[in-house]
């Protein structure tokens, strides 16, 4: 399976970015392909201009060709029989450039449309690092708007499976610390497994 990971965090010392790596193994040992869009080493712009909003929106500027990452993107969709986006839940959402990348990406004609020409996914899946326990009203409220924004979106909403993995209880203040060391232990022999089996 052709898989296009989008990963969105700023540091690349992060357990976020563990996971991506343990994934990112999960797959190659899976014999799956895949390709990045690491949005903080692209410096992925995060806001649409003027134009882009007047011909998603308006149906105007239409002989004006996509901005030039925008294209790369989709291209790369396009291309891709998977897509798996791991980022972080930042106040109760994903960062900002990932929240961009779809309001950029999933332009009309493409994502959406008389005939969209985005394909068919055969599966979309989210890995999402969060501090909080998703036993906690304020967990349980950051994973379902999670859910809302990731699942009501084109990608999700074709493609033939789809899924959300949570990786909580992250922070330091939830756990002494050598439950939390074998609790990111676990968490990163299941992104693992994930990427093996996707």
């Amino acid at each position: 399976m052709n898989v296009l990971i989008v990963y969105c965090h700023p540091s690349k010392t992060s357990f976020t970015a563990k996971l991506k790596d343990a994934f990112i193994s999960g797959l190659e040992k899976g014999g799956h392909e895949y390709e990045i869009s690491d949005l903080y080493d692209m410096n992925f712009d995060p806001s649409m201009s003027e134009s882009e909003y007047l011909f998603d929106r308006m149906g105007e500027y239409k002989n004006e060709r996509l901005a030039g990452d925008i294209a790369k993107e989709q291209v790369k969709i396009s291309g891709s029989d998977a897509v798996a986006f791991i980022f972080p839940v930042f106040w109760s959402a994903s960062p900002a450039k990932l929240v961009g990348w779809f309001q950029r990406v999933m332009t009309k004609d493409f994502a959406y449309g008389q005939n969209p020409q985005m394909p068919a996914l055969d599966k979309a899946s989210c890995l999402v690092s969060l501090a909080e326990s998703v036993e906690t009203e304020q967990g349980r409220s950051h994973i379902e708007a999670i859910k809302a924004s990731m699942l009501g979106s084109k990608i999700f909403t074709s493609a033939e499976t789809s899924e959300i993995n949570v990786f909580d209880k992250l922070s330091a203040d939830i756990l002494p610390e050598d439950e939390r060391e074998k609790l990111m232990e676990d968490y990163l022999k299941k992104a693992f497994e994930l990427g093996e089996n996707f």
